[in-house]
Order: C-alpha cells, then structure tokens, then sequence
C-alpha cells in the first residue's frame, strides 16, 4: 500500500491517500519535510490532468517522455518499479568498495556497467535531532536544498511537473565530477511511498524534447533507482544506476571516484542537518 504526499515543502499535513482499500492517517509535518501525491488533477496548465495508458497500463509519464528503448522495457508504475529494484538488488554484483558504512558493487553485464552503493547511515551522527525519511528525501528532490548538499551539481531546475509525484528536471554536474567537462541530464523523475520506504526512480527523456547544449554532454540516464528505508538506529539507502556519460572511463577509474562522490554528498546532507 502507498503511503504519499504532495511536494511543497510548506505543507502541514500528509494527504490522505486511498489504494486497495486501505488509508492512512493524518500526520502534523515540518516545514522541512519533502510532500508527495499521486497523481492528483490540477488546473494548471503546466501539469498533466491525467497520466496516459500506456502498453494497457497507467503510466506515471506521458509517452512523449519515454525513449524508443524504454517502451518495451519498462512499465512507469508504482508496482514496476519496486518489482524493479528487488530484481536488481538479487543479480551477482562484484564488491569493488566496502567500509562498512558504504559499499560499491558493479555488474559488468554489458560495456556500460550498473553500479550499486549501498550505504549505512546512522542516526546518532544527526546531533541536533533524527530527520524523517522525508526530510531525507527532500534533500534528493528539491533543487534548493540538493544544491546545498550536493557539491556535485551546479545547477538544478524543475522543467515540467507532470504530476503530483512526477516531474521533468535538468541537472548540471560541476566539472570535477568528470574531471573534464560539465555534463547535462534532463531525466524525468517519479518517487513515492509504499509501506514507509521511499522509492525513486528516474531516466533520460528523448533528446529532441529539449535541444542539447553545445557547450556540455549530454548524458544516456538508462536508469537510476534509490530506496531509503529505516530502522531504530539506522537509515539504509540502496541505489542503482546505469548511465553513459559517453567516454570510455575504465572501471578502475569509476571505483576510485565514485565512493569519493557517494562520500561527499552524504556528509552534505549530515552538515545540512547538524547546522
């Protein structure tokens, strides 16, 4: 059953969401705190009213937004994508990294590798008090507060909101992060609740929605996933990500970097919230 809210972050309650006949009660938020809501209607323009059927299914995204490789592949649903990330998460994956607090993993199926990191993050290192798995979030999703934690963009903005827990987005990385150039993705994104975990997902949209920048890459996002779970004395955030950033980097490079980058960003998110 999913839990969700809509995204403001100056809301006060969650909404009330009825699936299966099953619903949720009302909870008093922060200010902080990241809302999101599935798929409500609106009367702005700029949002989709419904979400399109695609393949006999109803698709958090329009189809203009799915790639001619995707359309077969992938069903943009709540029940797709959780079934997804569990089929991912039992393929044999080589440990590259591991200091039991973040592991790297890698499965080499084809030229472009899936990288896993899994990391442990404790609760005692928030010392002013413990976030909530939306606060978390919010620091993923919101551009103003993912610029503050994440050295590794310069840029993030909203394109289009599709739905009430589904958006188009461009993001700009800083140059360090491929030691050569600055890279684009516009991605469209979907994240929810089912059963007190978060899920997200995103993937590259067709190109020729939004021209390229001639003055970076554009990036192939073929999928990238994170879950965020909890426990007494632990938050657990598994992620996936399969990307061509088109340049032929050795996976000796990817493990030296990418633990690096993992690290950086998650100590940004404990100084954003012990500051």
């Amino acid at each position: 059953m999913a839990k969700v809210v809509e995204i403001s972050g100056k809301g006060q309650f969650y909404s009330i969401f009825y699936r299966y006949f099953c619903c949720f009660p009302n909870k008093v938020k922060d200010n902080d705190e990241l809302e999101i809501d599935y798929c409500i209607s609106s009367d702005n323009d700029n949002v989709y009213k419904y979400v399109d059927i695609i393949n006999g299914i109803q698709s958090f995204f329009p189809i203009m937004y799915i790639r001619e490789d995707e359309k077969n592949y992938f069903q943009f649903t709540e029940d797709f994508i959780i079934n997804f990330i569990s089929g991912l998460s039992q393929k044999n994956f080589v440990i590259k990294y591991d200091d039991n607090n973040l592991k790297l993993s890698i499965l080499s199926s084809d030229k472009i590798p899936v990288i896993r990191s899994e990391i442990i993050f404790k609760k005692i290192l928030f010392k002013k008090e413990v976030p909530t798995i939306e606060a978390l979030a919010s620091c993923i999703l919101i551009p103003e507060k993912r610029l503050k934690v994440d050295k590794n963009f310069k840029d993030y903005k909203i394109l289009k909101k599709i739905n009430n827990n589904s958006v188009i987005s461009r993001m700009v990385s800083t140059s360090q992060l491929t030691m050569i150039s600055e890279l684009e993705f516009i991605e469209k994104r979907t994240y929810f609740f089912d059963n007190g975990v978060f899920y997200y997902f995103c993937s590259s949209i067709p190109d020729d929605i939004y021209p390229k920048n001639n003055d970076m890459e554009r990036v192939l996002n073929y999928f990238g996933t994170m879950v965020i779970k909890e426990d007494i004395e632990n938050f657990y955030i598994d992620t996936f990500n399969k990307v061509d950033i088109k340049m032929n980097i050795p996976e000796v490079l990817i493990v030296m970097s990418f633990p690096m980058k993992m690290k950086e960003f998650f100590d940004g998110l404990l100084y954003f919230f012990n500051n």
